[in-house]
């Protein structure tokens, strides 16, 4: 039996005047000093009073201001004075609501009133804090009952649950949030949890299926890119982009070959190719000695799979009037929310906003997982998180401390409260491409049996292969060498060449590419410098432009490409 519950420390009324306490405290070693130092040239001062009079009074003037400025660094930076602070609120807080006792003491004077503060303890750390209450039948427990919103804006934080233990309410306050922030190089998936934030993390075996919302400019398409970055490495990914816009742009890199999809064709396909694979896979399942119902699909270590689509109302206004497609994509979309957990399929919504009138508020409850990314209006979050969080204050933030942010929102677990949020921080000031770091992770082929339903895809490729196999064997060999390596020689951005490359493709220049490299030959490295030169040039205005200008010079049209 525990005998003993630390709660933390408890606020008393003299907290309320704590900042200045602590600065007189700063301050007092200088005022000793200069009262001593007054103390033994006081003969002097009294015939001489100006000089040294002056001399003392800006002493004592730069010491106390000197001692503000070391007590607001202490009460920034260190956590003991956070505390500290987070104790003056409070106090302050039951102060002005009255929410204190009034004792009358006998003093030698007569009977004086002294303030007594209920028992309430404040408990915090670098990213949460706790503050217990007192129950117990008191004058102010109806109070203490309902302030998970009053606590959440007075501290800048998050509510993020509240407990009975024995006598005492407690309420935890997420904070300094932004702080536990990491990088893009930090996102990793162990087990199936995926890492977000330094405590954040969505684990898509339990909370399967992820819905992503926030406005344009909000970063919600880095956040997919860098929830990509991570899930690339463990299972398999088909995206589908109905705008043809930035994810679509992945299909030229090997590891995304033949698994982006843009027409309205292509991803009802993709859809049907999924549920079928979802149902091999259940077959497959059930096939194993050890198999028993209710296991998971990692039971028997196979890998997960992934049906990202980035703006799904943009792909229902493509079939907005055929209604034969509709019904047909909304029955797969329902069988692989309802059914794809168990068998490790797992569907990734990106949406500005969850309107029911693109996706039913019924499927739409099955997302476990809820992402918000930049500001939404307050229907979009009720769409978002639910009446779980009715009462909570998103606050929009576009600034902290004089600087932008991008990529802040709000995220939760269906059913809870939704907590504050922000994307990893791609340096992308340093030189980071998202392409790049694509084209380093080695292809995952297709393995196992339940990957029959993607037979004709895979015939097609190897089809391909071969072709490409004899057309090398009957061309001339030419020697080729890595973009890395003519960029280096050349000093030249790799940046800047993946830019230029894809209007040379659109002419018929054409690139070989392995897993993790483009390759070039030596007539290529010849365009790609002449294009450069034109579009320093040209005042440095349009590449594609160049490019033409250049492939009008050679003579070259579709197909041309190669010397």
């Amino acid at each position: 039996m525990k005998l003993f519950t630390y709660r933390g420390k408890r606020v008393h009324a003299f907290h309320r005047n704590i900042k200045g306490i602590t600065w007189f405290i700063w301050w007092f070693p200088f005022l000793l000093a200069t009262s001593y130092y007054t103390y033994l040239h006081l003969e002097e001062l009294k015939v001489q009073p100006l000089p040294q009079g002056y001399f003392i009074g800006s002493g004592v003037l730069l010491s106390a201001l000197l001692s503000l400025g070391v007590n607001y660094l202490c009460y920034e930076k260190m956590l003991f004075f956070q505390k500290l602070n987070s104790l003056r609120i409070l106090s302050r807080f039951l102060l002005e609501n009255n929410l204190y006792l009034v004792k009358k003491v006998k003093r030698e004077k007569g009977m004086v009133e002294k303030i007594t503060l209920p028992k309430v303890y404040l408990k915090q750390s670098r990213y949460e804090l706790q503050v217990s209450f007192i129950l117990e039948g008191n004058k102010f427990q109806d109070r203490f009952l309902n302030l998970g919103s009053t606590l959440e804006v007075m501290f800048n934080g998050d509510f993020r649950d509240k407990s009975f233990d024995k006598r005492f309410v407690k309420y935890k306050i997420a904070i300094n949030r932004i702080e536990s922030r990491i990088s893009i190089d930090q996102v990793e998936v162990k087990g199936s949890k995926i890492r977000l934030m330094k405590d954040v993390y969505w684990d898509y075996v339990k909370d399967s299926h992820l819905l992503v919302g926030g406005g344009t400019g909000g970063g919600k398409t880095v956040t997919l890119m860098s929830i990509i970055y991570a899930l690339l490495k463990v299972g398999y990914i088909d995206i589908c982009d109905p705008k043809n816009s930035d994810l679509a742009s992945l299909k030229k890199l090997p590891v995304f070959h033949g698994r982006v999809y843009s027409s309205k064709e292509d991803i009802i396909n993709c859809f049907r190719e999924n549920v079928e694979f979802m149902k091999k896979r259940y077959e497959v399942l059930t096939s194993f000695p050890d198999y028993r119902p209710g296991t998971y699909y990692t039971h028997y270590n196979l890998k997960p799979k992934f049906l990202l689509v980035d703006e799904w109302a943009a792909l229902m206004a493509k079939i907005d009037r055929d209604y034969s497609q509709q019904s047909e994509l909304m029955e797969y979309l329902t069988q692989i929310v309802l059914e794809g957990r168990q068998a490790g399929v797992y569907v990734i919504f990106a949406m500005q906003r969850p309107d029911g009138e693109y996706i039913k508020t019924s499927l739409r409850d099955n997302f476990m997982m809820r992402l918000s990314v930049g500001h939404l209006e307050s229907t979009g979050y009720d769409m978002m998180f639910g009446d779980a969080n009715k009462t909570k204050e998103f606050k929009k933030l576009d600034e902290i401390n004089g600087v932008k942010v991008v990529g802040r929102g709000y995220i939760a677990s269906s059913g809870n409260l939704a907590g504050e949020f922000y994307s990893p921080y791609i340096p992308l000031d340093q030189g980071f491409s998202f392409y790049d770091e694509y084209a380093k992770i080695p292809i995952m082929e297709f393995e196992g049996e339940e990957f029959s339903v993607f037979e004709e895809y895979l015939e097609e490729k190897k089809s391909k292969e071969e072709n490409r196999v004899d057309e090398q064997l009957q061309e001339p060999e030419i020697l080729h060498r890595p973009l890395k390596e003519f960029a280096e020689e050349h000093n030249l951005k790799m940046q800047t060449l993946r830019k230029i490359i894809p209007y040379m493709e659109e002419h018929g220049i054409s690139f070989e590419r392995t897993d993790s490299a483009i390759l070039i030959e030596p007539f290529q490295e010849k365009l790609l410098l002449e294009t450069i030169t034109r579009f320093e040039e040209d005042g440095r205005k349009s590449y594609p432009k160049a490019i033409e200008a250049i492939v009008s010079h050679h003579g070259l049209g579709q197909g041309q490409g190669q010397a």
